[in-house]
């Protein structure tokens, strides 16, 4: 229905004019205010729902900044605790190389010895010789004594009834005559026949040597009665004089105590050896429980030896001492001493702790020449007893130990003081690697991640076992040194690991960072208004309102000038 006002044409342009311009200036209005252009889907719904999903993934791989950021500072303090560590096993391994460098003990011993199966120096010294160094056997004079070979015992009497088949004259009997008599008597007993045999060194001792074979077998002289009249190097008391125990072709071995000074003896079982041939008399050496060393006693092995016809224990020890004083296992730590006069040579280490012990074996069964181990399956090896000795402690070693023994401890604290926001990637307590794992999600989905295995980088997981010896052996030093330098390279792995993580990791979270702007720019461009253009429009539109206003006024002014004149 209509209003009955009836306007000018003009004035209603005016007017129509006035409304679009406050609409536009409102809307020019609310994007100042807001700072979008797009407030909702009625705005643009195209660009509403795109900014959305754009801001709500921004918003995701914003959440899991804060775990990325957790990740990085988890693998710095591991890192960092194996920078720790690390020191610490340097440490250790000071003092380790200290407790090496000290030499200084305490021990004292008596050399190991065992009887030897010969008769001295012959008859030359002997308590019934005679100045030209013959026996007499005449009348009634005479010397008994039994041979057993471990089976069978041979009484052997050597008189002038005895020694007349083989020589003129018993007054003046010499070793030679004496061993033609003895090889006579065993020869005619049969079953000792064939297991033992009388021989003369070229130094003048009777030397008894047997063939039979197994460790329970060997040779045992013995005095039978207290009043031998003639002394052929046995004496002329009753009693066990000499046993040579026997040895298996594969065994054979001999070892000294472990504790104190320690030594082994190696006795000459018979003639002396010659190496001018293709004569072996190889055995091993081992000090404590290290590796054995392999001792060539051939011609082929030392050209000193090789010019030997009968060597003597002075030539076997400068033969050993050489191959010793090769090996730095060896040098300075064991000496091999010879004494020609009772055919020994004797072992001696200077070593402390474990490494006293010295170990002693045949090196194989085809062996050729006897020199006290066995040779092949012929003859018999001399055992030497353990040596006297006094236990001893190296006081600035056991105080190095200790040393150690804290600095291990250390380790496993710092292993397990390496935590951040409650993980750990350098110590668990089991086995179960997924107790110290560390896994950094890298998208919104999830299958984007990167899972970190942590280590046991305590003193077990390092192989790092404490000094329970209290380092008196170089042996249980230079264990744990190995043990160490082992640590070490174990560390600069785990921590080149960490480091590529870390590196990853850091690499993601910058990646996160900036796709994160990229998405809120993208976002925004897609719904914030340009506030320069809407502040220009505001003017604009504001202008443009004054100028309607006037031109409404104006219409209006014409009107009631009619008005006037009308009146």
């Amino acid at each position: 229905m209509s209003s009955g006002i009836t306007l000018t044409a003009a004035t209603r342009q005016n007017l129509l004019s006035l409304q679009g311009t406050a609409d536009l200036l409102t809307q020019t209005q609310n994007r100042l205010s807001t700072g979008k252009k797009v407030n909702s889907a009625l705005d643009d719904p195209t660009s509403f729902f795109t900014s959305q999903s754009l801001s709500g993934r921004s918003g995701d791989l914003g959440s899991l900044l804060n775990g990325i950021s957790n990740g990085v500072q988890t693998i710095q303090a591991a890192n960092q605790g194996i920078t720790s560590i690390q020191k610490l096993v340097d440490s250790a391994k000071s003092t380790a190389n200290q407790a090496l460098a000290d030499k200084s003990s305490v021990s004292s011993g008596t050399p190991a010895t065992a009887a030897i199966l010969t008769a001295g120096t012959g008859f030359q010294g002997t308590s019934t010789a005679a100045a030209d160094g013959t026996q007499d056997f005449s009348g009634n004079r005479n010397a008994t004594f039994t041979i057993g070979d471990g089976a069978n015992t041979t009484t052997i009497t050597l008189d002038s009834s005895t020694l007349s088949g083989v020589t003129s004259n018993v007054a003046k009997t010499t070793a030679d005559d004496v061993v033609k008599a003895i090889n006579n008597q065993l020869a005619n007993n049969g079953t000792a026949a064939a297991a033992v045999t009388a021989s003369k060194t070229t130094d003048g001792r009777i030397v008894f040597t047997s063939t039979a074979t197994g460790a329970s077998s060997g040779v045992t002289v013995t005095n039978t009665t207290a009043n031998n009249e003639v002394d052929i190097g046995f004496g002329r008391a009753n009693g066990a004089v000499g046993t040579a125990a026997g040895a298996d072709a594969k065994n054979g071995s001999t070892a000294a105590s472990a504790e104190g000074n320690s030594v082994a003896g190696l006795i000459t079982g018979g003639t002396g050896p010659d190496f001018s041939t293709a004569a072996d008399a190889s055995f091993t050496i081992q000090l404590g429980s290290g590796p054995a060393k392999k001792i060539d006693l051939t011609g082929a092995a030392d050209a000193t030896l090789a010019a030997v016809t009968d060597a003597k224990a002075t030539d076997l020890a400068t033969a050993i001492n050489k191959q010793l004083n090769a090996d730095t296992g060896f040098k300075g730590k064991v000496t091999a001493v010879g004494d020609d006069a009772t055919g020994k040579v004797t072992f001696t280490t200077t070593a402390v702790g474990s490494d006293q012990k010295i170990t002693i074996d045949a090196s194989s069964a085809d062996t050729d020449t006897d020199i006290g181990f066995g040779a092949g399956a012929t003859a018999k090896a001399l055992v030497a007893s353990g040596a006297g000795t006094t236990s001893s402690t190296n006081a600035t070693r056991t105080s190095l130990a200790k040393q150690f023994n804290t600095l291990l401890d250390q380790i496993t604290q710092q292993a397990k003081d390496s935590s951040y926001n409650g993980i750990n990637l350098l110590y668990r307590s089991g086995t179960d690697k997924a107790e110290n794992s560390l896994k950094v999600t890298f998208n919104e989905t999830g299958s984007s991640n990167l899972n970190i295995e942590g280590a046991k980088l305590d003193s077990d997981g390092l192989g790092l076992s404490s000094a329970t010896g209290g380092f008196q052996s170089d042996d249980e030093i230079n264990k744990a040194l190995t043990a160490l330098t082992a640590a070490t390279s174990q560390l600069r792995a785990q921590s080149s690991t960490f480091g590529s993580n870390l590196s990853v990791v850091q690499n993601r979270q910058d990646f996160s960072k900036n796709l994160i702007n990229i998405l809120d720019t993208g976002s925004a461009n897609l719904t914030n208004a340009d506030l320069n253009e809407e502040a220009a429009n505001s003017q604009a539109l504001s202008t443009r309102q004054s100028i309607g206003i006037s031109a409404l006024s104006l219409a209006n002014t014409a009107q009631q000038g009619i008005l006037q004149l009308l009146r």
